[in-house]
């Protein structure tokens, strides 16, 4: 799930700010850079939730990102070769322990000097399979597994902030100052459709990112907010949403008819798997049979993944924001 975002947090912690600034400005003076949208422009008359929002109450709203469903396969067989090693590992130290209580092999013979090496070394094996995979494999099942099982982007309309809630490895928690957010978005892309699904990209630069402390970082940060989207009409909506609330209020942006449920539930991960494929343009064209077809052909490919998914989530612990931010503006 958060292999995008590790990609994204690892490129920008390399990357040169001053340069990057330089040619995105570069570019916008060309034509060339991609459009961005200020908190005070309104670029909508559409406002929607995008069914993305965790909580949503006067104070804050909190909202998905937009890998959610992208998890399970690495669970599968990162996860499946822990597994064999470790077994490795507990099935030759059992033949040791076993062989040495007894003085006798498996077969019934008594043991010789030679016996005796091969019992002692064979547990190195798995022994050294193991570090090689904890140094080398490790971090990238922890970007599904044994971490938290989601990020949560915060926007608090009364500390005027927005707050990130991620692992370590991917940045940590950090707030920002939503009057400085820029939203990639602009009112051309109503008009474009996003077979494969589009996300909304909001940004800040360096100055408006504090750490969990309330102290300005020297970095910037990008976030991907909400479900992906069928079209640029669908993220305007969504983005116009979420300024609404924070700019205008709740009444200008209601409460959404459902929130989103942060319980494992098994069918929830098998309505991932189902819907992660970006066929969505065969339903809407009127093309159901093809729709049907392609879906019951992927059934057991849509099962695999949505176990992978199912067992990634229970393999996770819930995240929850540090006090400090669970109780700002309350």
């Amino acid at each position: 799930m958060y292999f995008w975002e590790w990609l994204m947090y690892d490129g920008r912690d390399k990357a040169d700010y001053d340069e990057l600034t330089r040619r995105t400005e570069k570019a916008k003076k060309e034509g060339r850079g991609t459009p961005t949208a200020k908190v005070n422009q309104s670029l909508s008359s559409a406002f929607a939730d995008n069914d993305s929002l965790y909580a949503y109450n006067y104070t804050y709203m909190d909202v998905r990102t937009s890998h959610d469903e992208k998890r399970g396969l690495i669970t599968l067989f990162l996860g499946f070769a822990l597994g064999l090693l470790c077994w490795m590992l507990v099935s030759t130290m059992h033949s040791l322990i076993d062989a040495m209580l007894n003085g006798i092999t498996r077969k019934g013979n008594p043991l010789v000097p030679w016996d005796y090496f091969f019992l002692t070394f064979n547990p190195f094996i798995p022994l050294v399979a193991l570090y090689v995979y904890f140094k080398y494999f490790f971090c990238y099942l922890r970007l599904e597994a044994f971490t938290a099982r989601r990020l949560i982007v915060r926007f608090n309309r009364v500390t005027r902030k927005v707050y990130l809630l991620r692992p370590k490895n991917i940045g940590g928690i950090v707030a920002l100052d939503w009057d400085k957010t820029e939203a990639a978005v602009d009112q051309g892309m109503r008009r474009e459709v996003l077979p494969g699904g589009g996300f909304l990209c909001l940004a800040w630069d360096k100055g408006a990112v504090y750490d969990v402390n309330g102290d300005v970082k020297n970095d910037f940060e990008i976030s991907f907010v909400g479900r992906t989207a069928r079209n640029g009409a669908e993220l305007l909506a969504f983005w116009e949403y979420i300024r609404r609330y924070m700019e205008i209020g709740p009444e200008a942006a209601p409460p959404p008819k459902k929130l989103l449920s942060k319980t494992p539930w098994p069918w929830l991960s098998f309505e991932a798997a189902w819907n992660i494929l970006p066929l969505r343009g065969l339903r809407e064209s009127g093309m159901w049979p093809m729709f049907v077809l392609v879906k019951l052909m992927l059934l057991p490919v849509t099962l695999i993944h949505a176990t992978g998914h199912w067992i990634s989530l229970l393999l996770c612990y819930e995240p929850k924001f540090p006090p400090s931010i669970e109780n700002a503006g309350k």
